[in-house]
């Protein structure tokens, strides 16, 4: 069983950045930060308690104070709760932020979690408890996507993440997400994300590692949290883009060098993810409220937002010369 900390030294650290909350409606991290009171204060209560807080902000785009205020107005309790500290992390990105976050954290255990993705009730139990485990040196949680209209009712039925019906039905097909995982501190410092000249595939690439490895990664669906929508269709056609470039990237490294392969594979890819999301929006659109009228318009923004990732997988196969290969760990 694992030692549940004390005053000076807590059984786990959370790491959360502050990056997405700056993105996202303040509602949506507002939530996010009620949960998170409730999840710290029912496992407090239940343990008798406390777990160390990490807020890592840029401090060129918000200050501690800003996020103090926030905290303070949504979710008063948490500075009581925990022990909550503010870290600037000047110029960092996404996954530099999550080794960094390791890095401080001098518990046991290090959890990773967004600003914006609110726990569900049991989350903080099932996350530590998947450590009881003494072989499990990573725990991934579940994550959905929140939605509240039509364009993020839409982008939950065809995004990568699943629908909470799906969770129990993943596990053996689940992807870890840093928005929502857990891991032993030590060996996310011996073992922390690639540096790779890609948006959002560092994790994957990490996954694939570790399981390469023979580590075991624990599959925690009830460490549940809903992930805000994504703020507009300018940022879902940039997150588009992007995600078709590292489409190709990956698809470099992992499979073929070729140029006419890649363009195949990333046809192929398009139309696999449009029969995926077709067959979700109309067997499916009930489990977010999207109402049977609107569902053809849910197919065409599918569409568009799928071409979108083609164009910009065809424009990394076409334009862009990828790094040679390094290890992704030592």
């Amino acid at each position: 069983m694992l030692d549940q900390g004390n005053a000076s030294q807590p059984l786990a650290t959370i790491v959360i950045e502050w990056e997405n909350a700056i993105d996202v409606e303040d509602k949506w991290s507002d939530r996010a930060l009620r949960a998170l009171e409730k999840e710290t204060e029912s496992y407090g209560i239940a343990h008798k308690t406390k777990l160390r807080i990490l807020y890592l902000f840029n401090q060129n785009a918000v200050t501690a104070e800003e996020i103090s205020n926030r905290i303070a107005a949504a979710a008063p309790k948490l500075s009581n709760l925990a022990h909550v500290e503010f870290i600037p992390t000047p110029g960092l990105t996404y996954y530099k932020l999550k080794n960094y976050g390791a890095s401080l954290s001098q518990s046991e255990i290090t959890i990773f979690l967004d600003s914006d993705a609110g726990p569900c009730p049991g989350w903080l139990e099932s996350m530590i408890a998947s450590f009881n485990d003494d072989t499990v040196q990573v725990a991934a949680g579940f994550t959905t996507l929140g939605h509240e209209d039509f364009l993020s009712r839409t982008m939950a039925l065809i995004w990568i993440m699943y629908l909470p019906s799906e969770k129990l039905r993943t596990r053996d097909r689940y992807k870890m997400y840093v928005n929502n995982c857990a891991m032993r501190t030590e060996f996310m410092k011996k073992n922390p994300f690639p540096d790779l000249a890609s948006f959002k595939k560092q994790c994957g690439f990490w996954q694939a590692d570790v399981e390469k490895r023979g580590i075991k990664i624990h599959y925690a669906p009830s460490a549940m949290t809903i992930h805000a929508p994504h703020p507009g269709v300018s940022f879902l056609a940039w997150r588009a883009w992007n995600t078709g470039n590292d489409r190709d990237f990956k698809m470099y490294r992992t499979t073929t060098k070729s140029h006419i392969a890649r363009i195949g594979l990333a046809f192929a890819w398009w139309a696999t993810k449009l029969g995926r999301s077709t067959y979700r929006i109309i067997f499916k659109g009930h489990e977010v409220e999207l109402p049977i009228w609107q569902r053809p318009a849910a197919i065409i923004t599918s569409t568009a937002y799928f071409s979108v990732m083609l164009s910009g997988q065809l424009y990394s196969v076409l334009m862009k010369r990828h790094a040679t290969i390094q290890p992704v760990m030592q």
